[in-house]
């Protein structure tokens, strides 16, 4: 992938990160120690290594397939791509309520049950097609999570407190290559998705400074609904709606 690193090199980075020795790690993985070995020489790794490695690297096993440029399996895909699916009234709900209220929404949608798929789920969309580059890969990211240009906008506004307030069009810009992610932008990517920003930022080889204004306080939790939201049907979600209406007090 263009303006990404090679998955061997990332991987290498992100093991170093969590002081995960290379010889160690395929006993705790269960992986094989050639390969590995195989993949941080510059093997594209396989669907079992990454399912293997995403807990123990700590990732959501889906953003690991599309760190390493491969296709999201269906199985790890959210469950609908129903095009009226849209989270941003919960996400907006979510940050108008308290800590203890964000609790028990979170514990309302893991609560619901986990219904057949509605197909491969995610929005997939004819203008969501973007070149190789660190872009496309945040823009894949936030798609595996049922995010559209305006979902992620808004979620970036949310997660920044108001810091990152952006249009539609400008988020697809990022995808597209023609907007330059910032380690700001990075940073605010990181929020939506509840991954640590040293990780993205290792990613698109951005250099995140000392001083970054840290993210809102809100922002794992809304991180949490997000992804798990992604195994909500869309009359599942409008019932979650209601719920987090509740909990804020509208």
């Amino acid at each position: 992938m263009t303006g990404v690193l090679e998955f061997g090199e990332l991987l290498a980075r992100l093991m170093d990160r969590r002081a995960l020795d290379a010889t160690a790690l395929p006993a705790v993985a269960g992986a094989d120690p050639a390969e590995l070995q195989a993949v941080l020489d510059g093997r594209e790794p396989t669907g079992r290594l990454l399912r293997d490695l995403g807990p123990i690297l700590g990732l959501h096993t889906a953003d690991l397939f599309i760190l390493a440029g491969q296709p999201v399996p269906d199985d790890l895909t959210p469950v609908t791509r129903n095009p009226n699916w849209s989270i941003r009234s919960v996400v907006y709900n979510t940050m108008g309520m308290p800590a203890e209220n964000r609790t028990l929404l979170l514990d309302a949608i893991r609560a619901q049950p986990l219904l057949l798929r509605e197909g491969r789920g995610g929005v997939d969309r004819p203008y969501h097609r973007y070149e190789p580059g660190f872009g496309a890969v945040l823009l894949t990211l936030t798609h595996n999570r049922n995010l559209t240009w305006l979902c992620t906008a808004q979620a970036l506004h949310a997660v920044t407190g108001g810091r990152i307030y952006l249009s539609a069009s400008t988020v697809g810009g990022v995808g597209r290559g023609t907007i330059e992610p910032t380690p700001e932008l990075v940073a605010g990517f990181a929020g939506v998705l509840g991954l640590a920003a040293a990780d993205l930022a290792v990613l698109g080889g951005i250099h995140l400074p000392d001083d970054l204004p840290p993210p809102h306080p809100r922002a794992a939790d809304v991180a949490a609904v997000i992804w798990e939201a992604r195994h909500l049907t869309t009359a599942q979600l409008s019932e979650v709606h209601l719920t987090s209406r509740h909990l804020t007090g509208r």
